[in-house]
């Protein structure tokens, strides 16, 4: 197979190809830019008109703007990771302290900062240089909290977010040479207008979406999907946990800068629970894995809130005196946020992102087909078979589980080229062996040596860049991306170039009768197709050797056949060395050149096919003892 870190699909040198090319050549990147002005225009269409309501108008359109940022900021490290965060408002504080010392006048400050430090307090800097020093500090903030925060999944991730959020409410109550606690900053200047605002929502906007289609963002939703299949596609979690973690403080720092020089005073409990709250419902509500979700949930709760205000401070409302009713705001993000959980768990907009297709196809009153934007196929490349042989092997490998020994002493050897079945009862350690070899088990004892390297105790992913991909013995599929997304995120990962990337891609679902169906999500489709797509997503990774677990399991006849002729065709086309285990022994003894026997942990017998089938211990472990003795018997 080609080096795609070289050459691209199309031939060209990686290094002669710019951005400018993806977004000319790669479908989901000229997706994402026609989104980004979808949303960028509904955000005018939107906002536009409200300017015609005066100064409170103005106020409340830069306020909302500045909503939309943070959203969209959340959405990157939420919406691609499935991590819900909290901690991510303490940006927001940080950004708004920093810009108010570094912006405010040296008198103002002194009338109740009087021991703030010199360099703060003689400081009075101009917006464009308070934004760059506060995305520069939520950088430096961001990296360092995200290095922890990167290994935590789940509810301990979330827990710990909103811990950060804590300690950053403690901090800024607590500093008072610097925050004056809970006093609170108060003269900072109104140096934000529209054009400023309206410049950065659109920037974020569009960072977000290309964030999304770009091998970080794609890594990172393959990894919401499945962790273990992501990493067994090449995919290093903590960093793009770590990327998107401080992309997204840098995001919500500007905001919190941005939000000071509009309100122009401010206290620590403006940036608590209040306002976490809001962020997270709009996020939630809009649906958390789609940015164009999040500017609709945005611009609904705003609404929400703004018609409620005045029955919650006790106003007269259409001739109705309403008494005051303190926290109705909560109380109806609370009840929005159930209603939509209830009816769409997914959010108003679940994961589809607005496009311009779809917007024509609307306005035209017909369904955009995605299938009729498929990019034209390239063959897919040969590879070369006067390559050198090189091998997978095992040195007494031993597997134990809290004193349980689930392998024994495997040794084992497969070159490249050749096809090794790997078979044994229910229980004998056969996918034990494959997760030994692929990093998700690291081995008690022993070696596994890929490629003249010692590859224990290296994660999965980096195992899977070495050249040992595989195949799961219960499918393992990125079901929320589509089947090109699939095998472009693994291709990526192995280091492919983004322009043409998507051309390698259809190339290789196109051997396995997969190309019609690119656009689809692998959710979708039959059994049979994601197997053959697990396969395709592995061969994405320009492996040597492949390793398949299972891979006929639940197929009918025709699958089978279908799915024989696709690995020898493999096995030829790119001269790798496979493993198969299955429980299909005619499978087994169609395709492999040796077959490996496992039982109890145990390597019990190896060799040609013909000779195992017949090895009386291979009977054994299947048959069990009595029915060898009464073979012999017979035989006497």
């Amino acid at each position: 197979m080609n080096d795609a870190k070289a050459v691209n699909a199309g031939g060209m040198p990686s290094g002669e190809r710019g951005w400018l090319a993806w977004i000319s050549t790669e479908t989901r990147f000229r997706k994402a830019t026609g989104s980004t002005i979808v949303v960028c225009g509904i955000v005018l269409v939107l906002t536009l008109p409200m300017l015609l309501g005066g100064p409170s108008a103005d106020r409340l359109v830069l306020l909302t703007l500045i909503n939309v940022m943070a959203v969209v900021g959340l959405s990157i490290y939420t919406g691609n990771s499935g991590i819900l965060t909290v901690g991510h408002i303490g940006f927001f504080a940080v950004g708004a302290y920093t810009a108010a010392l570094l912006t405010t006048p040296p008198d103002v400050k002194a009338e109740y900062l009087r021991q703030l430090p010199s360099f703060l307090a003689n400081a009075e800097m101009s917006l464009p240089g308070s934004l760059l020093i506060v995305a520069g500090l939520s950088l430096v903030l961001g990296l360092l909290t995200g290095l922890p925060l990167s290994r935590l999944r789940e509810t301990s991730a979330i827990v710990a977010t909103f811990g950060l959020l804590v300690i950053v409410n403690y901090v800024l109550k607590g500093a008072t040479n610097i925050s004056n606690g809970t006093k609170g900053i108060y003269g900072v200047p109104e140096l934000v207008n529209l054009p400023v605002v309206y410049g950065l929502a659109f920037l974020t906007i569009a960072v977000a979406f290309a964030f999304k289609v770009s091998r970080w963002g794609l890594q990172l939703r393959a990894f919401q999907d499945d962790e273990v299949a992501a990493s067994a596609s090449g995919v290093d979690p903590k960093r793009r946990l770590l990327e998107a973690w401080t992309l997204s403080a840098v995001v919500l720092g500007v905001c919190g800068a941005l939000f000071a020089h509009v309100i122009g005073a401010f206290q620590p409990h403006d940036f608590y629970l209040t306002l976490t709250f809001a962020l997270i419902a709009m996020l939630v509500v809009g649906g958390k894995r789609s940015i164009s979700g999040a500017v609709v949930g945005t611009f609904i709760i705003t609404a929400l809130v703004e018609m409620v205000k005045p029955i919650e401070s006790g106003k007269v409302v259409l001739g109705i005196d309403f008494p005051p009713i303190w926290g109705l705001t909560q109380i109806l993000l609370s009840l929005m946020i159930l209603l939509v959980m209830y009816k769409r768990p997914a959010g108003l907009l679940g994961s589809q992102e607005l496009t311009i297709g779809d917007m024509t196809a609307w306005l035209r009153g017909r369904r955009n087909d995605p299938a009729a934007q498929a990019s034209p196929v390239t063959p897919l490349p040969r590879k070369a078979h006067d390559e050198a042989q090189t091998s997978l092997e095992t040195h007494s490998v031993g597997i134990e589980f809290g004193g349980v020994r689930a392998l024994s002493n495997v040794s084992m050897r497969v070159e490249s080229g050749k096809i090794v079945g790997l078979i044994g009862p229910n229980g004998a350690g056969k996918t034990t062996l494959i997760n030994a070899l692929t990093g998700v088990h690291h081995p008690t004892k022993g070696d596994v040596i890929l490629r003249d390297r010692n590859i224990v105790g290296q994660p999965s992913y980096r195992i899977a860049r070495a050249g040992l991909a595989r195949t799961f013995q219960n499918i393992r599929l990125f079901t929320e991306m589509t089947v090109l997304e699939n095998v472009v995120t693994a291709a990526l990962a192995r280091g492919h170039d983004e322009a043409g990337v998507e051309d390698y891609a259809m190339s290789i679902l196109q051997q396995f009768e997969l190309a019609e169906l690119a656009a689809e999500r692998s959710s979708s489709l039959s059994y049979g197709a994601q197997r053959k797509l697990e396969i395709a997503r592995a061969l994405a990774l320009e492996p040597r050797f492949l390793l398949l677990d299972e891979p006929a399991a639940g197929m009918n006849p025709k699958e089978t056949e279908s799915l024989i002729n696709a690995i020898l065709a493999i096995r030829d086309a790119f001269s790798l060395g496979i493993i198969v285990v299955e429980h299909d022994l005619h499978l087994i003894m169609r395709v492999c050149d040796e077959v490996v026997v496992l039982n109890k942990g145990e390597l019990i017998a190896s060799g040609k096919a013909g000779e195992v089938q017949n090895d009386p211990l291979v009977i054994e472990a299947y048959l069990g003892s009595q029915v060898v003795r009464a073979s012999r018997t017979k035989k006497r």
